[in-house]
């Protein structure tokens, strides 16, 4: 081994000014890709599932909302045992669902501490610059027009904007995955402006049974 690397040094020696810079260059590049690999993937993976399983249960809550309705609607205009019946099946899903998409919100952190958390992560970092650290305005889940009253949950966004080096950026985010908390990621921007230095702008998101942010 040490005479392999011997003889590569010696031919790395040869070598141009110029070459040597690509193959520096090139090897920067590839542990920096392999880098984001090891990070990037498995916060989109965790990311994802969580997105689909609010996507199911958003789902799940507009359709069984849309076919109580029906129902109700034709049973006014013809009262029927059977159709009863099915309404109140209808309406037990639809608790059920409710009250899974509870259960959801619970495993989640609240609004009020999504900035708390972000901000707290980056003192750990001596080395990153906050910009700036905003509690964007709350969604319904569902639309007003199809709301009906019948869910009450909003998302409540937390954007954040922060320069440093790559790799400080890099342990920011290590820090934010390992906390022992549940959230969404919604937007992920990372820029390099002038080398080393870099820009990250990243938006994370909760849920809450109120529509107004709750500072802490």
């Amino acid at each position: 081994m040490a005479s392999y690397w011997q003889r590569w040094n010696e031919k790395f020696t040869q070598f141009s000014p110029r070459e040597k810079g690509l193959i520096s260059l090139c090897g920067l590049v590839a542990i920096i890709f392999g880098l984001l690999t090891l990070v990037v993937e498995p916060v989109y993976n965790k990311n994802h599932q969580l997105s689909l399983q609010l996507s199911d249960a958003k789902l799940n809550e507009q359709q069984l909302q849309a076919d109580i309705l029906r129902m109700q609607a034709q049973l006014n205009q013809d009262p029927d045992r059977e159709l009863d019946k099915q309404i109140e099946r209808l309406i037990a899903q639809s608790q059920q669902s409710s009250q899974q998409l509870a259960q959801l919100v619970e495993s989640l952190i609240t609004p009020s501490e999504m900035a708390q958390l972000l901000e707290s992560v980056l003192l750990g970092s001596k080395q990153l610059r906050l910009v700036s650290l905003e509690s964007l305005p709350a969604e319904p889940i569902v639309p007003a027009t199809e709301d009906k009253g019948m869910t009450g949950y909003y998302i409540h966004p937390v954007r954040i904007e922060l320069t440093g080096r790559y790799f400080d950026i890099v342990h920011y985010l290590e820090a934010l995955e390992a906390m022992p908390v549940n959230y969404y990621w919604r937007q992920f921007d990372y820029q390099v402006e002038s080398y080393p230095q870099a820009r990250l702008v990243l938006t994370v998101y909760t849920l809450g049974t109120r529509q107004e942010f709750i500072s802490g």
